[in-house]
């Protein structure tokens, strides 16, 4: 009678020891993983700097103050239309003039009225804003449209910042109005889709983003220094200096 011995050889063992090992090294990765995202979870709620609430006021503020420039900006234009050579009350001069900047081109490239389009998209932000301040829980698609509409019109906004200011060579108030209603808008919403989860940035630039008060006012510094150098001479004359 034969007999069949059941053996395992060293190279059995080998490939049995190399399986645990990369069974416990995957466990270990992916608990490491876990640990990483629970503290910045932690982190972001803890550290809040654009809380659901703190930006939904400041959509519904911006929004309405935006709507309103807006609507000032519609009405001035039909005044204009139906009245050709007329002044209006926020031309101060040929470089502060909303009449010189609502006649060109540039308040209508999207081939709407800019203010058709403000009127539209404020009353959409404050609207957002006020659910935002009741607590209203928003589905992911909506934050992520919430977000869009916002990175447009602050993209807008620079297009027609630097067309003013550069191109056309004259400064709206009332567009000076929603531009900076709309830097803090924007801002305050990208901190919060980063804060909330919804946009997963690299760590360093996410912690830089998420400084929504700090951008803005950045912003505001980078566009008064423009504005003053760019309109250098003209300031000068206004104020009798040169």
């Amino acid at each position: 009678m034969s007999h069949h011995a059941s053996t395992t050889g060293p190279a059995d063992a080998d490939d049995t020891d190399d399986a645990d090992y990369t069974d416990d090294a995957d466990a270990t990765d992916a608990e490491l993983i876990a640990q990483i995202d629970a503290e910045l979870a932690e982190e972001r709620s803890s550290t809040q700097r654009a809380g659901a609430r703190l930006t939904g006021a400041v959509l519904l503020l911006g929004g309405l103050l935006g709507w309103i420039s807006a609507l000032k900006l519609l009405i001035d234009k039909e005044f204009l239309l139906q009245n050709p050579g007329a002044s209006l009350a926020c031309d101060i001069n040929p470089f502060i003039s909303c009449g010189n900047v609502m006649m060109t081109w540039q308040a209508s490239a999207l081939g709407l009225p800019n203010q058709a389009i403000g009127l539209a998209g404020y009353a959409i932000m404050a609207m957002v804003g006020a659910l935002m301040v009741s607590g209203t829980h928003l589905p992911p698609w909506f934050r992520w449209a919430r977000l869009g509409g916002m990175t447009f019109a602050f993209g807008y906004i620079q297009f027609l910042a630097i067309s003013a200011i550069f191109v056309i060579k004259a400064l709206c108030p009332w567009c000076m109005v929603i531009w900076t209603v709309t830097a803090p808008m924007f801002f305050s919403t990208l901190a919060r889709s980063i804060e909330s989860g919804d946009l997963r940035l690299p760590a360093p630039l996410a912690s830089v983003l998420r400084h929504w008060v700090v951008l803005s006012v950045a912003w505001y510094v980078v566009v008064i220094i423009v504005i003053l150098a760019a309109f250098w001479g003209q300031w000068l004359t206004m104020l009798g200096i040169a």
